[in-house]
């Protein structure tokens, strides 16, 4: 078909399909009647079996960064079904956090909600039909209420209820992996959610309901036996996908489930919010070829190779061996190396890799000596530090505190390593904020530490994410300090200092921050995204305003 012309008319057109960037149209009405023929093709995966992968979604075209592969509403979306022992729980209508103890009750069921007139409470596809089912308990709290009302079992309840919504829906849903042979009668997993999960709804919801049905004579849930209940939870653990918008959400997609895991994965993916019923989008961020795999990520990326293959195994059933994994390196990071400590008497100075990260018993070779230790005493280690990584992290740590924490990491770790990484990452933040290094405090060696800390950050994040997909609010915090540190440190030196010199660092300052509003375009549906694009946008206008002040052009040579 030539370009420019209308798809449905052959007349010159000016619009084209949105989604595909194919075809183009004259005129709305004309894409609307168009999209029965277009539909198929406006499609730019599918869905195919592969031995050994089971479903999973492929390219029907070729896709450049940037291209919408699909959009769509979930099947089912509810409280995200974790243990809460104690503080917030979400509300069973909108999923934003209440406390239990002090919330008014759903008028139905007695459940605690945000307040009554929560749109959630009424919509079907929410809390509506499941509050039919939740009044039919006979007994009320007196106290330990959130040992009584479990969201973590609500999730799983919702799922069942999509029987009320016909044969094809639940037949859909069935189809998703469970991995029940992995988790079957027996099994850790099994027990676990036995007790915690389908006790907790057959006791106090299911058997009423039973009774009821037999006494209406009428089938309200045909299927509500133990077995599809464990299905169900199989189900939820492997495909659901975590929803952060200002409440605690899982919610399962149709295709969106079916992305394959990859370390370095092709696509990123965005929700919208509860206005549109979180509708997902996910768009190419490399290059994707006709007939290659979509893939996302199921893990979190900034851990090494063994951490990460440990919980794709515990969480997902299955071991991951794509090019990352396989390299000892980590496309060149060493983000899982450590420091070799030579023989008892003298140091190396080289670093110990994996032989074989596929390999849960592989032994790690100095790259320098001969020196060579077990996979269990690398995990201990590692283990070990990142006990103390953590003991620190979490305690609001001082820039002296991280300082001193980092000392001790790089006797052990390599520069880059994921430990390393974590603690170069807060310091960065503090730098410029904490008392004592504030911007009029902080020394001029600090301030090139910094700069240093976040193009060495920014380097590990560009080969573990070249696509941006997956670790972006890491690459904007990166950026935007990167720019606040050159800016301060310009500014004391502009007077005194070799100009020639300087600019360089104001063109770096323009790019970090271009390039940190680049990275953040979708992160717009987050507090955390939102809140650092208003801090990158007020750092924006300031250093226009001083390059106005100054008669600088960042285009222009100074002599």
């Amino acid at each position: 078909m030539p370009e420019n012309l209308c798809a449905k008319c052959g007349k010159p057109a000016e619009t084209k399909c949105s989604a595909c960037k194919i075809v183009y149209y004259c005129c709305k009405e004309h894409q609307v009647e168009d999209w029965k023929t277009h539909k198929n093709d406006c499609r730019a995966c599918e869905t195919i079996q592969m031995q050994g992968v089971g479903r999973c979604l492929v390219a029907k075209r070729d896709l450049q960064p940037g291209d919408m592969v699909l959009c769509e509403t979930p099947i089912v979306i509810g409280p995200r079904p974790h243990i809460v022992e104690e503080g917030p729980v979400p509300c069973p209508g909108c999923c934003r956090l209440i406390i239990a103890d002090t919330s008014p009750r759903c008028e139905g069921c007695d459940w605690p909600v945000c307040h009554q007139d929560c749109i959630g409470l009424k919509d079907p596809g929410k809390h509506g039909h499941e509050c039919f089912i939740l009044r039919l308990r006979t007994h009320r709290a007196l106290d330990g209420l959130h040992e009584y009302y479990r969201q973590d079992a609500l999730f799983a309840l919702r799922c069942l209820l999509l029987q009320r919504r016909g044969i094809k829906k639940w037949m859909q849903f069935l189809q998703f992996e469970a991995h029940m042979d992995r988790r079957g009668k027996g099994t850790e997993i099994y027990k676990e959610y036995d007790k915690r999960v389908v006790d907790y709804l057959e006791e106090n919801f299911l058997k009423p309901l039973k009774a009821l049905e037999e006494e209406s004579k009428q089938s309200i849930l045909p299927d509500m036996s133990r077995e599809t209940i464990h299905q169900i939870c199989g189900i939820i653990d492997v495909n659901s996908l975590e929803i952060n918008q200002g409440g605690e959400l899982s919610a399962l997609y149709q295709a969106a489930c079916l992305m394959e895991h990859n370390c370095i994965p092709n696509t990123a993916h965005t929700f919208e919010d509860e206005l549109t019923n979180y509708r997902i989008t996910v768009r190419a961020t490399l290059p994707i070829k006709k007939g290659d795999r979509i893939t996302t990520m199921y893990t979190h990326a900034l851990w090494g190779t063994q951490a990460r293959r440990e919980h794709l195994r515990e969480t997902k059933y299955f071991s991951c061996s794509c090019g990352r994994c396989k390299d000892p390196t980590e496309m060149g990071t060493y983000l899982s190396a450590l420091r070799c400590l030579g023989t008892e008497s003298t140091p190396c100075g080289g670093m110990q890799l994996p032989v074989d990260p596929l390999d849960d018993n592989t032994v790690w070779a100095c790259d320098k000596c001969k020196v060579q230790i077990s996979n269990i005493q690398a995990s201990y280690l590692i283990n070990q530090i990142g006990d103390d990584v953590d003991n620190v992290q979490l305690n609001n740590p001082t820039v002296r505190e991280l300082d001193n924490l980092l000392s001790k990491l790089l006797t052990f770790l390599h520069p880059n390593h994921y430990h390393c990484f974590s603690v170069k990452h807060s310091l960065v933040q503090l730098f410029g904020y904490q008392q004592g290094y504030l911007p009029n405090q902080i020394s001029d060696e600090q301030l090139k530490r910094k700069t240093k800390m976040c193009r060495e950050l920014m380097d590990i994040l560009s080969k573990i994410d070249p696509g941006k997909s997956r670790l972006c609010l890491y690459s904007g915090v990166v950026l935007h300090e990167l720019h606040l540190a050159n800016i301060i440190y310009v500014k004391r030196k502009w007077d005194i200092g070799i100009k020639k010199d300087l600019l360089q660092l104001l063109r770096e300052a323009d790019r970090s921050i271009i390039e940190s509003k680049e990275v953040l375009k979708y992160e717009t549906n987050t507090m955390s995204g939102e809140k650092l694009h208003s801090l990158i946008d007020s750092s924006r206008k300031e250093f226009d305003r001083w390059l106005t002040r100054n008669k600088i052009d960042l285009t222009k040579d100074i002599e």
